[in-house]
């Protein structure tokens, strides 16, 4: 081929390979699932402090095309190495430890409600050594802490930590309809109870539901935390209460509240369950998530007593 006719055809071949390349790279792709219940090791892309005993901490999917991929409701498993007290001494805080001999120890968590391909935030308290008022208003001292929630706090930009899902047993399938054992279930009104971090699944539903073309669903929650600062996500809980319109209710109540709070005051009682959730007579169905304690003696009692049936009432 003559030297002019290469030239001439230099310039649209540049052009042509620069199109090309442009449309590799920024051409649409499918958005793939990172979840699909076997093991995976992902990588810590942000850590940040939220109040004194919690951390938000942000984790890898591994590319811009790869969400979570979490059903909502469902929860997530991470996994640690098991703390050598542990397996030297078999106890921990104070007591026989059933995972002694265990290397490994796993624990479940519902991310925050945001599936966005790229990443997902985990919000996690973190249960230092010391003593902790439980909401029987007993007093626990922790020799040790939380095995799995120290050695998330240990977790730096770089690191990796293996997860799992996707977990659980109740599923949100969209305008008003709830998988759970046995049974799928219409319920047009929803009561919730959370403490701490438990409020995360019921963000999750929630913000599902609010987005959701056609659904009507009305939600009624109880959030309990200790003090104030330990509120968590209380900007997106306004922000859906108040543009709800009516259908999601939030009500904070404070185990040591300050001067002036206007919101309700100590562990859930009846007396609260009776004030801010649907009764047993509109046949709600009623979800917890919370610290053991707090789910057993608050929770499920208060409601047995009330004569919430038992097959309403369910723990994520």
């Amino acid at each position: 081929m003559p030297t002019s006719d290469v030239a001439r055809l230099a310039g649209p071949v540049a052009a042509l390979i620069g199109v090309l390349t442009l449309a590799y790279f920024f051409w649409p792709r499918a958005v793939k699932n990172l979840l699909d219940k076997t093991r995976k090791s992902v990588q810590v892309l942000e850590v940040v402090q939220v109040s004194h005993d919690t951390k938000k901490i942000r984790l890898s999917t591994g590319n811009k095309h790869t969400r979570l991929g979490l059903p909502i409701g469902k929860h997530i498993c991470l996994y640690a190495p098991n703390p050598q007290k542990s397996l030297d001494t078999g106890k921990w805080n104070g007591k026989d430890d059933p995972e002694c001999k265990d290397a490994e120890i796993k624990r479940n968590y519902t991310p925050t409600p945001r599936d966005q391909p790229g990443f997902v935030e985990i919000v996690t308290k973190i249960y230092r050594p010391g003593t902790v008022k439980m909401p029987d208003g007993r007093e626990i001292k922790w020799e040790d802490g939380g095995k799995m929630s120290l050695h998330l706090d240990s977790l730096k930009v770089g690191d990796w930590i293996d997860i799992n899902g996707p977990i659980g047993h109740i599923e949100y399938l969209g305008k008003s309809m709830f998988k759970m054992p046995g049974q799928t279930r219409d319920s047009k009104q929803v009561g919730m109870m959370a403490g701490g971090t438990g409020i995360t699944p019921m963000l999750q539903v929630v913000a599902a539901a609010l987005q959701a073309p056609g659904d009507t669903t009305k939600f009624s929650l109880i959030y309990a935390n200790k003090t104030e600062d330990d509120i968590l996500c209380r900007d997106l809980l306004d922000e859906f209460s108040q543009r709800s319109n009516g259908r999601f209710k939030v009500y904070y109540t404070l185990d040591f509240a300050p001067a002036g709070w206007p919101h309700l005051k100590g562990f859930i009682t009846a007396d609260m369950i009776k004030q801010c959730l649907p009764p047993p007579a509109e046949n709600p169905l009623v979800f917890m998530c919370g610290p053991p304690p707090m789910v057993e003696f608050a929770c499920k009692k208060n409601l047995e007593a009330l004569g919430y049936q038992k097959n309403s009432y369910h723990s994520f």
